[in-house]
């Protein structure tokens, strides 16, 4: 019970603090928690445009998992939070929730930096 108590305080401490910070960063790592703004709205009604997510590195990620994954493209880098819709050996097939296709290409697990565990809704969005 302690446990969840603290949990719950720490979570409510850090939120204030990334959502005091959140205009001028876009992403940040500590404690191997990593948090993201969300930048698109393809995973409504989960979450939208401005929420911040909370994703964890796991040892393994299954259907129905959200994750984010890196995406380069022409030199440039950035993440994708989808859902997986379908399990390989060490590719996954990833969905937004609000799109009408599958992402075109497989993501390998090498690329996935964590499964979304908590999001703090954005209160002006």
């Amino acid at each position: 019970m302690k446990n969840k108590k603290f949990l719950f305080y720490f979570i409510i401490l850090l939120s204030i603090i990334l959502f005091s910070i959140r205009f001028f960063v876009k992403d940040i790592q500590l404690f191997g928690i990593t948090t993201l703004k969300v930048s698109s709205n393809s995973m409504i009604p989960v979450f939208k445009k401005g929420d911040i997510l909370f994703i964890k590195k796991q040892k393994e990620y299954n259907i129905g998992d959200i994750i984010t994954y890196e995406e380069k493209e022409q030199e440039q880098k950035y993440f994708v939070t989808h859902r997986i819709i379908e399990k390989y050996e060490n590719e996954y097939i990833t969905k937004g929730d609000a799109n009408n296709k599958q992402d075109s290409e497989k993501i390998c697990e090498n690329v996935i930096k964590g499964k979304v565990f908590f999001i703090l809704k954005n209160p002006f969005g």
